[in-house]
């Protein structure tokens, strides 16, 4: 009778040192082409690495009509809102600055104290005299339209 061998075990002579430094590699490449992607390049008057308040210091200062948004991404009253200023703002984006304010993020924790922000979502509509309108919650598609006409147009 022959003897049995199924109980050696079939040990690979190869390495696995080239497989790990090749997963590396295509690691390193992903990880590059994925950085370069998501940064921007800025261009002359670029708004990109402001923080919210110093945009907003910024259009108050040239006296341009802004909407300050006040608001976190995982609120549903502040979620409705988003949708619709996403769907109203493009109209206006010509003749009124945005100043989009996530609230979590503690880079606006002092604009937050300075506009005294206590509840989301915050809608201000500022005129060029820096004379500002607050409302708070969700408003109507209709309303917040209204309200930019009103900006775009010198009033509130």
């Amino acid at each position: 009778m022959p003897p049995n061998n199924s109980h050696k075990k079939n040990y690979s002579k190869s390495s696995p040192w080239p497989k790990i430094f090749i997963l590396a590699g295509i690691a390193l490449i992903i990880t590059v082409i994925i950085i370069v992607k998501n940064q921007s390049v800025e261009q002359p008057g670029s708004t990109a690495n402001q923080t919210a308040e110093a945009l907003l210091d910024q259009y108050l200062e040239e006296g341009k009509p802004t909407f300050v948004f006040f608001h976190s991404n995982n609120c549903q009253s502040c979620i409705d809102m988003i949708a619709i200023v996403d769907q109203v703002y493009p109209e206006f984006e010509d003749k009124i600055a945005l100043v989009d304010v996530n609230v979590y993020d503690s880079a606006n924790q002092d604009l937050l104290r300075r506009a005294k922000i206590y509840s989301i979502p915050t809608q201000v509509f500022i005129d060029r005299a820096g004379q500002g309108k607050v409302t708070m919650g969700v408003m109507t598609p209709e309303d917040f339209r209204t309200q930019l006409l009103a900006l775009s147009k010198g009033g509130q």
